[in-house]
């Protein structure tokens, strides 16, 4: 039996869908399943047990040029359908239900197809009031696989392993709790202040050691921020982690502060305790699951749900609250 799952973008919502092909392949261990994702995407399945092959298709390098460079842009949707076309497959999910998706299921030689949402001609679940997760449920039932355990994993090799055990026995000798701040995500109006952060860091220096994570582009900004405080004793790790790297220095941090963003969902697959800190967006949908996760919600935002938002609501999110959070889930 050939499975083809389809799930492109965004880096949280691909975590998000491990669970339910862990589930897929559970429930059909002796097909060979094939995942079709975007290049950015790639590492979180390249150490994954359950795909046999990764089809990959550069999602943000065609948003960019189809127009610029249309020639090259269409190539590269030309080779991922040849791909897609050259294998006949037994079942077919899009987990994403995008357009952008969509066009490779309906494209896909497959004899079942199903997809999260509505479209014309295929078996689809939608129902926009669930998690995220829960609703990707929803498309495997329909094809009768069973969804008892969907949560998301993030494999790693050894390799990653021993680097980031190596880094902490040298920045941390002490054993001192470990909190990792991560304070950006896509999305401006998800992001709490920067500033705010480097506050709650020096204020808990004495009791935790405090590590900054960030994409290599946040590197400057984070040290300067830093810089103006004396003995925060806190650490810049922007853009020094590879992202698997990234992943086993969450799984040995004890706790998370973060917003609504990628590193949050790499906290609930590695069931590291987090605090995640909501504006715009709806904690019901996309917000961290589990019992060592927690939210806080600015109040009086509308969640809007846009990715610049005039109002700023979280800049109204009180440092005081968010600290005494954070110091309640430190281990002591």
């Amino acid at each position: 039996m050939n499975i083809l799952v389809i799930k492109q973008t965004s880096l949280g919502d691909v975590l998000h869908s491990t669970g339910h092909v862990r589930s897929i392949k559970q429930k059909f261990p002796d097909s060979r399943l094939v995942l079709l994702t975007a290049t950015s995407s790639e590492q979180i399945y390249r150490h994954n047990p359950w795909i046999d092959e990764i089809i990959l298709i550069d999602r943000y390098g065609f948003k960019k040029n189809w127009w610029r460079k249309p020639v090259w842009a269409f190539g590269e949707m030309g080779r991922v359908w040849k791909q897609i076309r050259s294998q006949k497959f037994d079942i077919a999910f899009d987990l994403q239900g995008l357009a952008k998706s969509v066009v490779f299921l309906y494209g896909a030689r497959a004899g079942k197809k199903y997809v999260k949402g509505n479209w014309w001609g295929l078996k689809g679940f939608s129902n926009k009031a669930l998690h995220a997760i829960t609703e990707m449920d929803g498309v495997l039932k329909l094809a009768g696989v069973p969804v008892s355990d969907t949560s998301m994993e993030f494999a790693t090799s050894e390799q990653d392993k021993f680097k980031v055990d190596q880094l902490l026995k040298d920045v941390s000798p002490d054993n001192r709790p470990i909190l990792i701040m991560s304070p950006y995500s896509r999305w401006p109006s998800k992001d709490w202040p920067l500033d705010k952060y480097v506050q709650i860091s020096e204020a808990l220096s004495t009791i935790c050691q405090v590590i900054f994570t960030g994409s290599p582009d946040r590197e400057v900004e984070i040290q300067q921020q830093l810089d103006q405080v004396k003995n925060h004793g806190a650490l810049n790790f922007a853009g020094k982690l590879s992202l698997l790297e990234f992943v086993e220095l969450v799984s040995q941090a004890n706790l998370m502060l973060t917003g609504d963003s990628f590193p949050m969902h790499v906290a609930g697959a590695r069931k590291t305790p987090v605090i995640a800190l909501f504006g715009p967006t709806d904690e019901q949908r996309v917000g961290p699951l589990g019992e060592n996760a927690w939210v806080i919600r600015v109040d009086g935002c509308s969640k809007c749900d846009l990715i610049n938002c005039a109002r700023a609501c979280l800049k109204r999110l009180d440092s005081n609250l968010v600290l005494e959070a954070v110091k309640n889930q430190l281990p002591r």
